[in-house]
């Protein structure tokens, strides 16, 4: 795992990456918090941008060293955020997943990989 703290210090190019992923989440955050109905109000509308621009941030620091050309790792970073709420959705219904049967969660999880389907009663 790296420290992300030292990392910003240590590489200038690490805060540049950080600003550039949250203007292109707060771009696209913006643009889906207006143009969509499902937000509702002031406060939907700032869920959004913030959601992109969390989901951007996390995404660009992820693919900061395994893309090389800037306009392909931003092209990655706005997209991600556009469906940056999903991608938060989906997290939290894993995490209520397997806080509710741990177990059951990893079997189900291990059967899809493998390509099984799993019964249910």
């Amino acid at each position: 795992m790296q420290d992300w703290i030292k990392k910003l210090f240590n590489e200038p190019h690490t805060l540049g990456i950080m600003a550039s992923s949250a203007i292109v989440g707060a771009i696209a955050g913006l643009a889906q918090g207006v143009v969509q109905k499902r937000h509702g109000g002031w406060g939907g509308l700032l869920r959004a941008v913030l959601t992109g621009v969390v989901v951007a941030i996390i995404v660009g620091l992820g693919i900061e060293d395994f893309v090389g050309s800037e306009t392909l790792r931003l092209a990655i970073v706005g997209a991600c955020a556009v469906i940056s709420e999903d991608i938060w959705a989906g997290l939290k219904m894993l995490g209520n997943g397997m806080r509710k049967d741990p177990l059951g969660f990893a079997a189900r999880l291990l059967d899809a990989l493998r390509g099984r389907e799993r019964n249910r009663p």
